[in-house]
């Protein structure tokens, strides 16, 4: 029974695994469902065997992988927003492997430092939860996770140096490595307002032609909608996602006043108790 009593929809079907620690270290044989799969992440081995599912596993031909940053320079302070997915390109139905070390993320400097990856916690390498599960895809569906990094590493925890970083992802036995880079600068990109959570029943002015960066977080259990503008002649979204991370930019357009709203729901919803939660901003555009 899920935590509170949730009922969680569409539930995908577990995997095998079995633990084991040995002194501090957290190691862990998984055993997946995509066969002859080796993945070295810090503090989990994986180790592939065959598991009958019922649903043939996507291989790298039935798929295809993109990775992405919301922006390409973040300024300090400023949330490096990453995404993976992974689309089903095939004619068939087929399952890839997901969970917290699927798709894995890295972030190398351009020494090729690895200075963060989805496994670290408190900013230093830590053990993933060791959850897998098969994901369906249908053809044409896409399963995307997006995570955000607040720049800062090693302990105790400081912005890495400015300069150019490399993003890497890859989903367990679909294939090879995807990767893009970003900028970490000095300054923060003119014309950019980044906005948080915490900033909810605010107001803001931008002039016309500014961008507005949203970026919401919150606990595993809720899922926030994508952003919305409820005008979009005075501020028109270039690009949004949804997820346990949200984020979305938008452009001031043209003179006047717009909503900016998105809803934090439970995953359990609305059979659970947690209520949802409301973020929502007022900005005025002025020449």
């Amino acid at each position: 029974m899920p935590r509170n009593g949730c009922a969680l929809r569409n539930r995908p079907r577990s995997l095998a695994r079995t633990r084991r620690a040995v002194g501090t270290t957290l190691m862990a044989t998984i055993f997946l469902s995509v066969a002859g799969i080796v993945s070295p992440v810090p503090g989990i081995m994986l180790r592939a065997n065959a598991t009958n599912t019922g649903i043939p596993t996507c291989s790298a031909s039935d798929v295809r992988e993109v990775v992405s940053t919301s922006q390409q320079s973040f300024g300090p302070g400023m949330m490096v927003v990453m995404k993976s997915s992974v689309r089903n390109v095939s004619s068939k139905i087929c399952s890839v492997a997901v969970g917290p070390t699927s798709p894995s993320f890295t972030v190398t400097s351009s020494k090729s430092v690895v200075v963060w990856n989805n496994c670290y916690a408190n900013d230093r390498p830590g053990a993933c939860a060791l959850d897998l599960v098969a994901q369906t895809l249908k053809p044409g569906a896409t399963y995307a996770k997006t995570v955000a990094w607040d720049q800062r590493s090693g302990q105790p925890p400081a912005r890495v140096p400015t300069g150019s970083y490399r993003l890497t992802a890859h989903f367990s036995g679909t294939g090879g490595n995807h990767a893009t880079r970003f900028q970490l600068t000095t300054t923060a990109s003119p014309g950019w307002i980044t906005v948080t959570q915490a900033d909810s029943g605010r107001s803001y002015s931008l002039h016309k032609g500014a961008r507005l960066f949203i970026q919401l977080m919150g606990p595993a259990i809720y899922t926030w909608s994508e952003p919305v503008s409820s005008n979009e002649t005075v501020l028109e979204r270039s690009v949004g996602s949804s997820g346990n991370i949200a984020t979305a930019t938008f452009v001031a357009t043209s003179t006047g006043h717009a909503r900016v709203t998105a809803i934090d729901s439970p995953n359990c919803y609305p059979q659970c108790l947690p209520p949802s939660r409301l973020f929502v901003l007022t900005v005025f555009v002025v020449n």
